[in-house]
């Protein structure tokens, strides 16, 4: 057995309880989720779940057409309805029914070999089995769903949540397995497959994250818009891309071999954005999940974005995930890169170390690269969204709303809040996933120099402390600066406005002393944002370097001895500390930006809009076809016809 390996990892597939030394709530998380005999237990109660709530609802459906189909004989049709012509199954249709489909087979398979190889003694023979029969069974109902919501535009949500966490599943699985494989540890019999599970799990999860269109479209009209949609997508190489062309990002390639060989790239070159990332879409999702006047939500803003994108905040989070897992594979195989050179092994050794690696590495790239694409791409699609909102709701403002606002406050919000906000839901995921960061590389810097690793407590709590005065303060900055800032553009608007008095009464000084006075005030306000940041960014970047030496000067006076391998290993792992600690004060920056454009945006767009029913809306094709009741009746009083 590995001589670092957590007794969590170490523990038989029989062994359901945990350690009775361990206390900690990190072990016992580890346990719950890392440990073999409970990632069964779990996955084993989500097959089952997931096969109770099928049954249930098969038996619902079965009742409910049962009744529909019980009609009586003089309301039948005479003739009964054509079957309308069906188009040919979809890509994501395929792949998620073959990708179910085999993953039962599988999991049959191995039940197979499990009832004959094993051996009848065996302690935990009984539970295998019944751990693979669920999960062929789970997998078997999943395909039939799949079948049986072929003519429909989205599968269940029940099964798009059942794959996102069996993906979650046999990734908790593989990471069990890798620890162990690089440990030198007895690997578990499916403890290989896990990997297979994981490579077939993916795809469904972005299916059911991304969304999904019918297998099969019945109906003329859905027929016609999907020859529209077609054609539409035929100038869109990522809508008609595969999933592998998107995986690896070759969509692209075409037109970067253009720009590269003609030098320049015309308008024309640029394909056209895919219909669903386009402003309109983004803005009618985002209308169709405004909450109502009567339910008073806090941020009308934020439910709308999140019920309108939580889709893909939850595929960045995991695409976040899965990087942050895969960046910890390099720094793991130091010490036994060490080991190998130091003492020699077999060539397969060290293949097998390099292609650890060189897979560590490419996941942990694929990761990082899709991360950033689909942060950018929420952040396109939400910005254009709330620019839309922003226009059409500035063509409702009643009269005294859009005076209490102004017209520099408006520019301000489409300008400068749309932007903070969209950008900062790509920042978002660094708030949880920044300290996560830095949660396991604790844990695996603790598994190499033990209690020592317990000294950067103190660092952290003097950071904890940091970050919670200094995101108080940056608020208050904010505020303050988004104050000045819209006083300032308001008086120059103003200004410009009535330039005309201005000139013809000589107040040009008074005006630009008054602009001058705003403007002194509002660089105040940045001088004082700008030396804030600098000190943080400080006071986080010497965090590293102060752990690092508080670490090893205490595992050398408690007669700890370091070697190539643990100063390497460790030395890694305090690297990748440097970026989140550094980064960290920078994105609570952003996000408290954000949320005060977000409070600004909220009070803006549930402000008082015309009364509809005050407008009278004319059928002439000339201009002028919306006008007040009260601008009319003025009009047919001076004589003049509407």
């Amino acid at each position: 057995m590995g001589r670092g390996l957590p007794w969590w990892l170490a523990l038989a597939t029989t062994e359901c309880s945990p350690s009775p030394s361990s206390g900690s709530l990190a072990d016992s998380l580890a346990f719950l989720f890392l440990s073999p005999c409970p990632q069964r237990a779990l996955l084993g109660a989500l097959d089952l779940l997931f096969l109770l709530v099928t049954f249930v609802l098969a038996l619902l459906t079965r009742r409910t057409m049962t009744a529909v189909d019980a009609v009586a004989p003089e309301q039948e049709p005479l003739l009964p309805a054509p079957n309308p012509p069906l188009r040919p199954t979809t890509g994501r249709y395929a792949v998620g029914l073959g990708a179910s489909v085999v993953l039962a087979a599988a999991a049959a398979v191995l039940l197979a070999l499990a009832v004959l190889l094993l051996p009848v003694g065996t302690p935990w023979r009984s539970s295998e089995f019944a751990f693979l029969a669920v999960h062929s069974a789970a997998h078997a109902a999943a395909a039939w769903t799949v079948f049986a919501s072929r003519k429909q535009t989205d599968h269940p949500p029940y099964l798009r949540v059942f794959w996102i966490a069996t993906a979650l599943a046999a990734a908790l699985f593989s990471a069990s397995a890798a620890i162990r494989d690089a440990d030198r540890s007895p690997l578990f019999p499916d403890d290989i497959l896990s990997f297979i599970f994981l490579i077939l799990s993916l795809p469904l999860a972005y299916i059911a994250v991304t969304g999904y269109s019918g297998g099969l479209i019945a109906s003329t009209a859905a027929r016609h818009e999907q020859v529209q949609r077609s054609s539409d997508a035929a100038a869109t190489p990522y809508v008609t891309a595969s999933f592998l062309s998107r995986a690896a990002f070759s969509w692209i390639n075409p037109l970067v071999s253009k720009g590269h060989a003609e030098g320049s790239l015309a308008a024309d070159d640029v394909p056209e954005v895919s219909p669903s990332h386009r402003a309109e879409a983004a803005h009618a999702l985002l209308a169709s999940n405004w909450p109502p006047a009567a339910s008073a939500s806090w941020s009308p803003v934020g439910v709308a974005l999140w019920l309108s994108f939580w889709p893909q905040l939850l595929l960045t989070a995991a695409l976040g995930l899965v990087q942050l897992g895969a960046m910890y594979v390099g720094p793991s195989l130091i010490d036994r890169f060490v080991e190998f050179i130091r003492r020699g092994g077999t060539p397969w050794e060290g293949l097998q170390l390099v292609l650890t690696l060189l897979v560590g590495k490419a996941v942990q790239t694929l990761a990082s690269h899709h991360y950033n694409f689909q942060g950018q791409l929420l952040g396109m699609r939400i910005r254009g969204a709330l620019l839309t909102a922003l226009y059409r709701k500035s063509l409702r403002l009643s009269a005294g709303a859009r005076r209490a606002h102004g017209a520099g406050a408006i520019v301000n919000y489409m300008t400068v809040d749309a932007s903070m906000v969209s950008g900062a839901m790509h920042m978002l995921h660094g708030l949880w996933l920044m300290p996560l960061q830095i949660a396991v590389a604790l844990l695996l810097l603790y598994s190499y120099l033990g209690p020592s690793v317990l000294m950067t407590l103190a660092v952290i709590a003097a950071v904890t402390v940091a970050t919670a005065f200094a995101s108080k303060l940056s608020l208050a900055y904010q505020l303050k600066f988004v104050g000045v800032r819209d006083s300032r553009v308001k008086a120059i608007t103003e200004m410009l406005n009535n330039m005309r008095v201005i000139k013809l009464q000589a107040w040009e000084e008074a005006f630009s002393g008054k602009v001058r006075e705003l403007r002194r005030a509002e660089l105040g306000w940045l001088k004082k944002i700008i030396l804030f940041v600098c000190a943080s960014n400080v006071v986080f970047s010497s965090g590293p370097v102060a752990m690092t030496v508080l670490v090893f000067g205490t595992y050398i006076a408690a007669g700890g001895e370091l070697d190539a391998g643990k100063v390497f290993t460790a030395t890694a792992f305090f690297s990748m500390l440097q970026g989140p600690m550094s980064n960290f004060p920078q994105t609570i920056v952003m996000c408290v930006q954000a949320f005060v454009s977000l409070r600004r945006l909220d009070k803006y767009l549930s402000d008082a809009e015309v009364d509809g029913t005050a407008v009278e809306r004319l059928g002439s094709s000339g201009a002028g076809d919306a006008r007040g009741r009260e601008g009319a009746r003025r009009s047919v009083c001076m004589g003049h016809p509407g």
